[in-house]
């Protein structure tokens, strides 16, 4: 009886560079920026995502006036749902990566986040190892990133 082939399963690809980082699995991505990344870099990491899957979102929690989160909706974000807290509001928004002008005030906030720190920025999307490869091929193309480290899971 022939011997069972090993076949490998991409489970993750950790992706970084001096001031920017990823971690792809088949179900999120999370991203580093730190302080002294560039708003191109910024804005080509994202954008590049979102060429990958459109479908990709982001889950934003903003604390804001009744009155601004309408004016986040007609930027593209979508309200899930929205709480008074205290004076202001504490709404939750979903970022969709399919919408060009949402992706855009996303990418501002993270310019602006990083202005203060280091920021981290979690993503869901409908990775796989068919996007993973994929994300990663664009990425190489950016010339910014020096570490791709694929984890494989091995079934006998």
């Amino acid at each position: 009886m022939p011997e069972p082939q090993k076949t490998q399963d991409l489970v993750s690809v950790e992706v970084s560079g001096l001031s920017a980082s990823l971690l792809m699995t088949h179900g999120s991505i999370n991203l580093w920026f730190g302080r002294s990344a560039t708003p191109s870099l910024v804005s080509r990491v994202i954008r590049t995502i979102a060429r990958i899957d459109c479908a990709a979102e982001h889950e934003r929690v903003i604390i804001c006036d009744f009155d601004e989160i309408g004016d986040f909706e007609g930027r593209g974000y979508v309200l899930t749902s929205y709480a008074r807290s205290g004076d202001m509001y504490r709404a939750i928004f979903v970022v969709p990566f399919s919408r060009e002008e949402a992706l855009d005030l996303f990418i501002n906030s993270i310019l602006d986040a990083i202005s203060r720190g280091d920021v981290s920025v979690s993503l869901r999307w409908r990775g796989g190892p068919v996007r993973m490869r994929a994300l990663c091929e664009e990425l190489k193309r950016l010339n910014y990133f020096t570490r791709f480290i694929s984890n494989y899971r091995t079934d006998e």
